[in-house]
């Protein structure tokens, strides 16, 4: 298992927290999902076998939001 710390711009609300949720859950290898809507940050628990990178940050942008600073841990 793997850690991905995203900062997001354009979350304003609990509302947009819950949108990239969803989006993220439904990625294949994504075992779960945490945005902070007050500090712009998503992390992300995967599996990086199953997983590719790119795909969360795709899924984000398609949600309407835009990913600025990546951090693996």
């Amino acid at each position: 298992m793997e850690t991905v710390v995203l900062r997001v711009q354009g979350m304003s609300c609990q509302g947009c927290a819950s949108r990239i949720e969803r989006a993220l859950t439904r990625v294949e290898g994504v075992r779960a999902v945490v945005a902070d809507h007050v500090r712009g940050r998503v992390e992300i628990r995967l599996d990086p076998a199953s997983t590719e990178h790119g795909v969360l940050v795709e899924r984000i942008s398609a949600a309407g939001f835009e990913v600025v600073e990546e951090a693996r841990r």
